[in-house]
């Protein structure tokens, strides 16, 4: 049986189909019009409320559930991915909640990014971050053949290598989401999210390489100039 890093994810009952343009809003339980408890459009006053008061903000489950079956790759940039809302809940919290997206028999992506930036700079947190998910990508490889094997990579050189992104971005496959806070729609404020944009035909996939090399691609075209 596969631990539980925390919250479970809660998926659909029926997959949203790739590539078709979508603005979603995560929601508190009982305030989505979703099958998934996701919102399909703004969120009247309680909701808002509700949400904004809540210690255990929900992620969008639309997000964790297309992560759960993504079969390429899943590249994520959001400077304060791991740093949830000012007192809302733990940082350990937020940590298991995203691992338990990542850890499932059906997602087969090998490659896996978050770019990112520690708000406080702590070199320890860092390290124990890339601990935990090193050791996830062990526990997932374990039933993985060895032309299967997955690999996560995280870079916290988002604020100081490339430092030229107001929103944040994901990748899953060959589709692009676009979120208007932080990414899995974690926010407790009002935050939309925009999804089934083709990530070759935006060029997002070359932008997220540019982002990942940071200052070091940078410099070499200035050094070839």
């Amino acid at each position: 049986m596969r631990p539980s890093f925390g919250v479970k994810v809660t998926t659909p009952p029926i997959p949203v189909d790739k590539l078709k343009n979508e603005m979603l809003w995560a929601a508190q339980k009982g305030y989505g019009d979703k099958s998934n408890g996701d919102l399909s459009k703004f969120p009247d006053m309680q909701a808002i409320q509700v949400r904004n008061s809540s210690k255990d903000v929900n992620h969008l489950n639309t997000f964790s559930f297309e992560i759960s079956k993504a079969k390429k790759r899943i590249f994520i940039i959001d400077a304060y991915f791991f740093n949830p809302d000012k007192d809302k809940e733990p940082k350990q919290s937020r940590l298991d909640k995203i691992k338990n997206w990542f850890y499932n028999d059906s997602m087969d992506a090998r490659d896996i990014r978050i770019l990112t930036s520690c708000n406080n700079k702590d070199s320890i947190i860092n390290d124990d971050i890339n601990k935990q998910f090193d050791e996830l990508a062990e526990m997932i490889n374990v039933d993985r053949t060895a032309s299967n094997k997955c690999q996560i990579n995280i870079q916290f050189t988002l604020l100081t290598h490339f430092n030229y992104i107001h929103d944040r971005f994901a990748v899953i496959d060959d589709e692009l989401w676009h979120f208007g806070a932080t990414v899995g729609g974690f926010h407790s404020q009002v935050s939309a999210v925009t999804r089934g944009w083709d990530a070759e035909k935006h060029g997002a996939i070359e932008f997220f390489e540019l982002a990942w090399q940071g200052d070091t691609i940078i410099g070499k075209k200035n050094n070839d100039n």
